[in-house]
């Protein structure tokens, strides 16, 4: 079941046809087996990498659309991401809402032998922090209820990644405080901060490499994690260009555009 899950989630992604929620995945345990396939599908057979995780459900807001009491992990791949200022096309992609991150770029391995982890530690093992945009996406409809072991299964509902500028001297920088503003088309549409993820930015990354450490797993010397939003996610209505302003920490921002629209 889980290979066929795993194949069929990504055919579904593939033609832009909406999968109907349902009670196929019986728990957590099996939807992460279900991810985990995906992700072979993906490296294996089709040439994707994987360049480190996404961490959703990291705040209260987050978590009450999932409908879970604890954050979800899934992957980031090099195919799913680009740098500030790319037009995307949202045409036939399941492009749901949009999330202002504070992202990570570690600098060593974190040995799961050496778990538990706290948020100093984290901190220690961090290259660099980059501000970043989460499009949220999946294939369920109707998506605010697919629930969380549908969404796990499907990448944690990862749909593209942009990123700004890496900072690798953030001393200076409040990543708990420091005020986040978002705009679409020049219009301000909601502003937080890092403290609005559980934990903050290290926080959480100490709950995925705590998460993972229990499976004998380890997060690797120059992946990223973009650790949730900081923001309540900002739903996606149609064309136009988002900015998130990250202050002393920079800015990312990109355009949407519906490429099946007649001109």
């Amino acid at each position: 079941m889980v290979e066929t899950l795993a194949r069929a989630l990504l055919d579904h992604r593939d033609a832009g046809r909406p999968r109907a929620v349902d009670g196929t995945i019986p728990d957590v345990a099996t939807a992460y087996a279900v991810q985990a396939a995906g992700t072979r599908i993906l490296v294996e057979e089709r040439g994707w990498r994987a360049i480190g995780y996404k961490i959703a459900a990291t705040n209260a807001a987050s978590r009450e659309i999932v409908g879970t009491d604890t954050p979800l992990f899934g992957r980031l791949y090099a195919q799913a991401t680009d740098p500030t200022g790319v037009c995307l096309d949202r045409a036939g992609r399941f492009f749901h809402v949009h999330e202002p991150e504070i992202a990570l770029r570690l600098a060593r391995t974190l040995d799961p032998a050496a778990a538990p982890f706290d948020a100093a530690a984290i901190e220690a093992a961090t290259a660099a922090v980059l501000p970043a945009i989460e499009i949220i996406s999946t294939v369920f409809e109707p998506w605010r209820e697919a629930g969380a072991r549908n969404l796990i299964a499907d990448n944690a509902a990862h749909g593209h990644w942009i990123t700004g500028e890496a900072v690798a001297d953030w001393s200076a920088l409040d990543l708990l405080d420091g005020g986040i503003e978002v705009f679409v088309d020049s219009v301000r549409v909601a502003e937080g901060c890092g403290r609005n993820v559980d934990g903050g930015p290290f926080g959480a990354t100490a709950w995925l490499a705590n998460t993972l450490a229990a499976e004998g797993r380890g997060l690797r010397a120059g992946e990223f994690v973009t650790t949730g939003t900081t923001t309540p996610p900002i739903p996606i209505s149609g064309d136009g260009t988002v900015r998130a302003d990250f202050g002393a920490l920079g800015h990312v921002e990109f355009t949407l555009q519906n490429g099946d629209r007649a001109s």
